[in-house]
């Protein structure tokens, strides 16, 4: 458990060191894109768990929304790894509060949203809608809002998807395998190999605001479908003691 621990520490200690560097390039497109990288890199090899990406031809070079289920704050590890280029993140304004990791995350050039006032929200969607237009950006969003316990999926919010339908850019669909392969405190197992998987991207080209549902169900299904045909494989041993 003492590696878990220590990648969450490393991650505080990251941001903190990172803030001068995020000062001096304020809020410019790569900046995310880059720290995740550095830092997923090194959460690897502190928290014994091993990233195993599947289909990343499918990071698109062009603007896309990406969006990925979510079980913890581990989830950063394979973002990183998807190097996207010009990454930004959508995350709760709550975010901003939390010191160091929250100034990091800000100062990196990601979005911050008020799910608590819909009309803030309804702005937070047009500053992400033009930070893809006018910046180039792609935008990683966790679509369940908040995190699902590793036991399925939550039902996915309609705004990643009118975003995209609105800024006229395709969704790509990311996977990430159960956590409680690779995390299971009641077993006492931490480690191993950890399955992502890039699914093909679906355009929103002819959609309009109003199917933002429909393409919202569809891709939950997708995702659910290939985290369910994970889950339902045997469980095999090699962790590593915690």
């Amino acid at each position: 458990m003492w590696r878990i621990y220590l990648t969450q520490f490393w991650l505080m200690v990251l941001c903190a060191l990172a803030l001068p560097w995020l000062i001096v390039t304020f809020r410019r497109p790569g900046n995310t894109g880059l720290f995740m990288y550095f830092y997923a890199v090194v959460a690897q090899r502190i928290s014994g768990i091993h990233i195993e990406l599947q289909g990343s031809e499918g990071v698109l070079r062009e603007p896309a929304i990406y969006v990925m289920n979510h079980q913890s704050s581990l989830d950063g590890m394979p973002l990183g790894l998807l190097r996207i280029p010009r990454l930004a993140i959508i995350g709760k304004k709550e975010v901003a509060f939390m010191p160091f990791i929250g100034w990091a995350f800000w100062l990196a050039g990601n979005v911050l949203i008020d799910r608590a006032d819909g009309r803030k929200a309804r702005g937070q969607l047009d500053a992400g809608i033009a930070a893809i237009r006018r910046r180039r950006v792609s935008i990683a969003i966790f679509p369940e809002g908040t995190r699902s316990k590793e036991a399925g999926f939550l039902p996915f919010k309609r705004g990643a998807f009118q975003m995209a339908i609105e800024a006229g850019v395709p969704v790509v669909p990311v996977v990430i395998e159960s956590l409680k392969k690779v995390v299971d405190k009641a077993a006492k197992k931490y480690g191993g190999v950890l399955r992502v998987r890039v699914m093909p991207h679906l355009a929103t080209a002819g959609l309009t605001p109003k199917d933002a549902p429909m393409l919202a169900t569809r891709v939950q299904q997708l995702m659910q479908a290939e985290f369910d045909s994970w889950r339902s494989e045997p469980v095999s041993a090699g962790s590593i003691p915690g």
